[in-house]
């Protein structure tokens, strides 16, 4: 918490905090009087420890990100949260800007992507499966999608002995298509002998194989187009505000609701409110006058948050903010919702909104330092919204909890 406090507050006096540089950053933060900055330390990076460090600095230096894998192996979420950081940015800036102008930084990470995807030199049958849960498989193979569950549902489940067992739904499928001649009742319980059913079944899968070596490229590559997407969107999907906030805990660049419509949104500064709370009407209760203050909205970015003084430190256009919710309200939003399943495992259904690089818009009022969360019973709006998505100068907002 103090390690993001004072970045924001060093930032927002207009120092400038470089990113992290894989040859010159050492293991805190360090004048670089050259370029007149502060130079990001690499403790300060998500999933980046100690061991790490000395392995990085030990090796050092480095020509680009294909001689640091070699040299100093590190794994996906670690070489990750480097990429996400510009640790490879000025080593591998001119390649990477031939390919991507506008930001090198997406190059470097695509490339590091296209390496840990695990993509297909050629595509079999031990591939199906995967073909078929992203929808390569096509209609005139029908038949042999539905075998295939059920050879992997036999195997699966239906081993015995030499045998497969058949309940009632194994038998119906069987009996669409196969010779019940084949199967034995064994203590009254259909099955059929697995050399059997393994002959039936590499004959019926034929037609699979044959479509995959006449389409092989095709699907080759429509396949690893897929992995990489689905690598990418695990690992680095967001802009580069978002990759900075999460590996540093800072936006080098701009920050991520930078353009938003504050206007349409009822949006302030922190910094232009009173430093005391505004009274805008009073009204008596028990022949005591009580005060309504006047209410504004702030929206930022989590940096850090404190359980005990139900807190969080949020980091706006114009600055960090600490905001101030009371304990129930914190509490509400703070916690993890979760599903018993049949099993007895918990599934996670929605992480709590106070864990950093959430993007939060609150109602309240200042009060010196602090940005006190609050609403009235009167008050048109709600007092959080967690910001699910940014689009240019609009926003998606959520204010509810996932609902068991």
């Amino acid at each position: 918490m103090k390690l993001a406090k004072a970045i924001g507050d060093i930032t927002s006096r207009g120092i400038k905090v470089s990113l992290i540089d894989i040859n010159k950053s050492g293991f805190s933060f360090e004048p670089d009087e050259l370029n007149n900055e502060i130079l990001f330390g690499l403790k300060g990076v998500n999933k980046i420890g100690g061991p790490v460090i000395d392995q990085i600095i030990s090796g050092r230096p480095y020509t680009g990100i294909i001689d640091f894998m070699n040299r100093c192996p590190l794994n996906k979420t670690q070489m990750v949260s480097l990429i996400k950081s510009g640790a490879f940015d000025k080593i591998d800036n001119k390649w990477a800007s031939e390919i991507c102008k506008e930001n090198p930084r997406y190059a470097i990470m695509a490339y590091y992507v296209s390496l840990v995807c695990d993509p297909k030199k050629r595509l079999t049958l031990q591939n199906f499966n995967g073909l078929l849960k992203n929808g390569l498989i096509p209609e005139e193979l029908n038949k042999q999608k539905q075998v295939f569950v059920f050879n992997k549902f036999l195997k699966d489940n239906k081993k015995v002995g030499k045998y497969y067992v058949f309940d009632e739904g194994s038998l119906n499928f069987y009996s669409q298509y196969y010779d019940l001649n084949e199967l034995d009742v064994i203590n009254g319980i259909t099955c059929i002998l697995q050399i059997k059913w393994d002959k039936i079944y590499q004959k019926e899968m034929g037609e699979a194989r044959d479509w995959l070596k006449e389409n092989q490229n095709e699907v080759l590559n429509q396949y690893n187009n897929l992995l990489f997407n689905e690598t990418w969107n695990k690992y680095a999907n967001g802009n580069i505000s978002a990759w900075e906030m999460e590996s540093l805990c800072f936006y080098y660049h701009e920050h991520e609701l930078s353009n938003i419509n504050k206007h349409k949104y009822g949006i302030v500064d922190f910094s232009t409110l009173s430093y005391e709370p505004e009274v805008d009407y009073f009204f008596k209760r028990a022949g005591r006058d009580i005060p309504i203050f006047k209410l504004y909205k702030i929206a930022g970015t989590i940096i850090s948050k404190n359980n005990t003084k139900a807190s969080v430190m949020v980091l706006t256009t114009d600055g960090v903010v600490n905001v101030k919710f009371t304990k129930e309200y914190y509490a509400m939003y703070n916690r993890q919702i979760s599903e018993v399943q049949t099993d007895g495992s918990k599934k996670v259904l929605e992480k709590g909104w106070f864990s950093r690089g959430t993007k939060i818009m609150v109602t309240g009022y200042r009060r010196e330092d602090t940005f006190v969360a609050k609403t009235y019973k009167a008050t048109a709006t709600h007092q959080l919204y967690k910001i699910v998505n940014v689009n240019n100068s609009n926003m998606t907002l959520e204010h509810e909890r996932v609902s068991i």
